[in-house]
Formats: structure tokens, C-alpha cells, sequence
């Protein structure tokens, strides 16, 4: 073997220096806190979208059940296109005064429940009733999902929407904000709601700070606008709202606020309102 081959091999044994060994290092800690940092800005940009999408996914979803109940209120009077009924003879008049005048079912026909207001006419026909405060309200709907066989309920519901305090727990002994509640009973014809026991409440929406219903009714081009309603009171006897309002604020984790205004409308226009506009 040659002098110039050994030199060669040993020249080829001495591996890296240590000056490339360093910079291969370097080179390995920046890419590794690349990718670190990558990393850790992928799950807390993931946190907070889950955090905001679970926030606004919730106020989308009680909006909705909102929606449906509301867009579904019912009457029977829409069933008869109501007028007031008038005796065609004496006879009728005089049997409709016996009725209404007698002790046992003229006072049941002219007694008000919360969600049945006084009948209409002998045959005992009732309409329902809403009743609207700033912050409460209560109906009959037709938006109920039948779940239990052999029970009395139906399409048709008694619903009520209304806000009560949060928990207090350990974290927040002091809570300032509200929860909304839906209370739903599918058995709608019981005029005695205490009677009942397929009664539900539903915690729809936590963290609210403000909630607030308005009632808007159509009057030929204008609106008219009421803090509270009550379709038992004389001057909206009979008559549902054209249109619901409700004003909203939310407050969420890391600081996530919310306000919006919604406005929900009866696909039935049992006022005359058209159902186009």
C-alpha cells in the first residue's frame, strides 16, 4: 500500500469537526423551535375557535328553538276565521244565556287559565292564550315532537320561556348572570297545569346578561309597539303578536361577548298581517 493511500484513509477517519458538529446543532434547535412553536400556536388557535364556535353555536341553537316555537304559535280560532258569535233566533239566545248563566259550566267557561283564555261560544270553543312580559313569555305551540307512546301528548305544546338566576358554585358564589329556560308540557288541553306530568325544563342558554321582549303588532302601514301582552286584555283581545322582538346580550369564557337582536314572526298571520311582508 502506497504513502499517498494511507494518508488518504486516515484524513477520512477524522470525521466532523467540531465547529460542524455545532452548527448541525443549531441548525436542529431552530428547525425543533419551529416546529414547537408551530405547534403550540395550532392548539391555541384550535382552543379558541372550539371555545368561540362552542359560544356562538349556543346562541344559534336557542335562537333556533326559539324560532320554531314561536313561528309555530297556535289558535284554534284560526280554524273557524273567528267573529264573534251572534244567536240566529230567540231560542238559541235564550239557551246560550241558560248555559252561560248557570253555576257550574258558566263559570267554567268564562274562567281564564294562563295559557286558555274564556270560550268563545257554548260549544265551549277556547282560544289560547299569550301573555308576553319583558322578560317571560307563554303559549301554545304546535312544535312539539311526540317522544312517549301511550302518553297524552301531541304535536301541540304549552311552552314558556323565561330567565332565572345562574347557580352559585365555589368558583362564582355571586353569579350575575341568567340562564333561559324552556318549560314544555305536551299535554296542551289540560286547562289545570298543575294536573300534568310529562312536564320538562330545558336549560337553553347560560351566561346572559341582558334579555329583553318586545311585541310588535301591524296597523295598516305602521307598527305598534308593546312592552308586554296579554291576548285576555281588551285592547288585544283575542289577538297574537305580528311579531316578537328580543334583544340580547351574552357573556362567554375568555372574555367572549355577545348582543344581537332577533325578531321572530307566526307563519300564521292570525291578524291579517301578509304573510309576504
Amino acid at each position: 500500500m502506497n504513502l499517498n493511500y494511507q494518508n488518504k484513509l486516515k484524513q477520512n477517519a477524522q470525521g466532523f469537526t467540531l465547529l460542524e458538529v455545532l452548527i448541525a446543532m443549531a441548525i436542529l434547535v431552530f428547525i425543533a423551535f419551529s416546529i414547537y412553536q408551530a405547534t403550540t400556536q395550532t392548539f391555541r388557535l384550535r382552543d379558541i375557535l372550539s371555545t368561540e364556535g362552542a359560544f356562538y353555536n349556543n346562541i344559534r341553537f336557542a335562537t333556533t328553538v326559539m324560532w320554531r316555537d314561536l313561528s309555530m304559535i297556535y289558535s284554534p280560532l284560526i280554524t273557524i276565521n273567528y267573529k264573534k258569535p251572534e244567536p240566529t233566533n230567540p231560542t238559541d239566545q235564550q239557551q246560550m244565556q241558560v248555559i252561560m248563566s248557570s253555576d257550574n259550566r258558566g263559570d267554567f267557561l268564562t274562567q281564564t287559565f294562563t295559557f286558555w283564555s274564556p270560550a268563545v261560544e257554548v260549544s265551549g270553543l277556547r282560544p289560547s292564550r299569550f301573555i308576553g312580559t319583558e322578560d317571560k313569555i307563554s303559549f301554545i305551540s304546535i312544535s312539539h315532537i311526540r317522544i312517549y307512546r301511550d302518553k297524552p301528548e301531541s304535536e301541540f305544546a304549552k311552552v314558556t320561556y323565561e330567565i332565572k338566576k345562574e347557580k352559585s358554585t365555589s368558583d362564582n358564589p355571586t353569579p350575575s348572570s341568567f340562564i333561559l329556560i324552556k318549560t314544555e308540557s305536551p299535554n296542551a288541553f289540560a286547562l289545570d297545569e298543575h294536573k300534568y306530568t310529562l312536564q320538562r325544563s330545558y336549560d337553553i342558554l347560560h351566561g346572559i346578561k341582558k334579555l329583553t321582549y318586545s311585541y310588535h303588532m301591524r296597523d295598516g302601514n305602521t307598527w305598534k309597539t308593546f312592552r308586554s301582552w296579554d291576548s285576555d286584555k281588551e285592547e288585544t283581545k283575542n289577538q297574537f303578536p305580528d311579531m316578537i322582538e328580543l334583544k340580547l346580550e351574552v357573556t362567554g369564557p375568555k372574555n367572549l361577548n355577545f348582543e344581537g337582536i332577533y325578531k321572530f314572526r307566526p307563519e300564521i298571520p292570525f291578524n291579517g298581517l301578509n304573510s309576504t311582508l
